[in-house]
């Protein structure tokens, strides 16, 4: 009981983060949801593929409900969010077949991927802060480079679970030149597509371990029905507050949350 509680807790965070950041929650989710994984029985060695497949639906959902504010309020960018969505889904799909579903990609491996990204995300996330905005004029991104933007996204979603914002933010907003709010709202786009396609393949995965009424494939439907209410309740408030605070505040959250996440993969490295 006191494990769904905290899941409800969790979606709650991270649908908020979802609508204020525009990276879809799973920074939250990858943190809980393997201690209670383990804790309904699943075992060690699918717990990553376990995570990754529960923390896309309700990344799935957080990015619904921050897509349905954004076009109410008419700030969603349609064309953006299917070209890098294309290109984000059959990339991801591809990673997820040939990579995460193996027994090669265990804890780890999962843990070090997280680390790595995260860290070089504050980085540069970090650095930008320091660039004025009149030198951060929006510029129009080309076709190729909406591409390679979901290529990248596709590829580190199907790895961490993690939607792919984390990675469509810093490059839209950093690499190239796109506000930050307009690179949040491309991303939830994209996120919803990309972790609607993963689960649907999660869904028919055939995991070693199946566990009567809990289980279809990799996703476990108590946790996520829990987390996904949490997460659809949250997520509103976030593209709400977000209106309100500048793009550089809207970053330093970002990092803050990213450092949580850094620090608890690298305890359970070393350990």
């Amino acid at each position: 009981m006191i494990e769904f509680i905290l899941l409800f807790l969790m979606g709650l965070l991270g649908g908020f983060l979802a609508g204020l950041i525009g990276v879809g929650g799973g920074v939250m989710y990858i943190l809980v949801l393997p201690y209670v994984l383990v804790n309904m029985g699943y075992p060690d060695s699918e717990i990553v593929q376990f995570t990754i497949a529960n923390s896309l639906v309700g990344t799935m959902f957080a990015a619904l409900s921050g897509n349905v504010a954004l076009i109410i309020k008419k700030e969603f960018f349609w064309k953006e969010v299917l070209i890098v969505g294309f290109f984000g889904t059959v990339i991801s799909l591809l990673v997820l077949q040939f990579i995460v579903q193996t027994d090669w990609y265990q804890r780890d491996k999962f843990n070090m991927v997280i680390i790595l990204l995260m860290s070089f995300i504050v980085f540069r996330t970090l650095k930008s802060n320091r660039t004025s905005d009149s030198e951060n004029k929006e510029k129009k991104s080309t076709n190729g480079q909406l591409g390679v933007t979901g290529a990248l996204a596709g590829s580190i979603s199907a790895l961490s679970g993690l939607g792919g914002g984390v990675v469509i933010i810093p490059i839209l907003n950093l690499r190239l030149k796109q506000s930050m709010r307009k690179a949040k709202s491309i991303s939830l786009g994209v996120i919803f597509i990309t972790s609607m396609v993963m689960t649907i393949s999660n869904l028919i995965a055939q995991p070693t371990v199946n566990i009567e009424g809990q289980n279809i494939g990799y996703v476990v439907w108590p946790l996520v029905l829990v987390l996904s209410f949490g997460v659809v309740t949250g997520s509103p408030y976030g593209v709400r507050i977000a209106r309100k605070l500048s793009n550089r505040t809207i970053s330093y959250i970002f990092v803050s949350f990213l450092g949580v996440v850094i620090i608890d993969k690298l305890i359970q490295l070393l350990s």
